[in-house]
């Protein structure tokens, strides 16, 4: 399976988010979710880098997962002497 990226837009006068997902469905990655700013892509980083080629104020980074907290878990009191 390959790895999800984020390809985010860091630069307020980059090119527009639709052109750079059309850019990148015709180099064959698949996008998982479109935002103003924001692509989740599925496919190898260097794949994306490529198909990005040398558009400017576009940066990727890997997605990262964070797992819900326990709420079972409770907090313990100190004990009062």
């Amino acid at each position: 399976m390959a790895e999800r990226t984020i390809v985010y837009r860091a630069n307020p006068d980059s090119e527009a988010s639709g052109k750079v997902a059309s850019r990148l469905r015709a180099k064959g990655i698949e996008i998982v979710d479109e935002q103003q700013n924001m692509l989740l892509v599925e496919g190898a980083m260097q794949t994306i880098r490529t198909a990005l080629g040398d558009k400017a104020g576009w940066n990727l980074t890997v997605e990262t997962k964070t797992p819900p907290p326990d709420t079972r878990k409770k907090i313990l009191k100190p004990l009062v002497k």
